[in-house]
């Protein structure tokens, strides 16, 4: 039997070494988990606004409930209204406090939310749902 002299036997037909090829290859295969990972991520985030429609879906039995109970009052305001009209500024004040307190609390929240979703909070941080969230100036 012959020595061989040449080592440097190629498995390919072509010009270039099996190891340029294998790692082509394996570059390749990087590349396109690399992009599938992306894609799989991606597609996972939802905007804040999108997951809040799609949690009232997810939640509209109990909704549903609320809506009832919000008619139920306001069928209840009307008629006291109706029977004290003497009232009616002091109900209307008092609904519209109600109505801004929680749309300030909803907007905190948001914004938290959304602080959270970028990373500027940690969910460690947060105690309480801030109203204000520009810093308090000393006196």
């Amino acid at each position: 039997m012959k020595d061989v002299e040449d080592n440097n036997v190629y498995l390919t037909l072509d010009d270039r070494n099996s190891d340029d090829i294998i790692r082509h290859q394996n570059l390749t295969v990087l590349i396109n988990e690399k992009n599938a990972a992306i894609e799989h991520t991606a597609q996972a985030v939802t905007s804040i606004p999108a997951a809040l429609v799609k949690m009232k879906w997810q939640n509209r039995r109990d909704i549903y409930a609320w809506q009832v109970k919000e008619e139920i009052y306001g069928v209840a305001i009307e008629e006291i209204i109706a029977r004290k009209p003497e009232l009616k500024e002091k109900l209307l004040a008092r609904i519209e406090a109600n109505y801004q307190h929680l749309l300030a609390r909803e907007t905190a929240t948001l914004r938290l939310s959304r602080k959270l979703a970028e990373g500027q909070l940690k969910t460690s941080n947060v105690t309480k749902v801030a109203l204000d969230d520009t810093p308090k100036k000393k006196k």
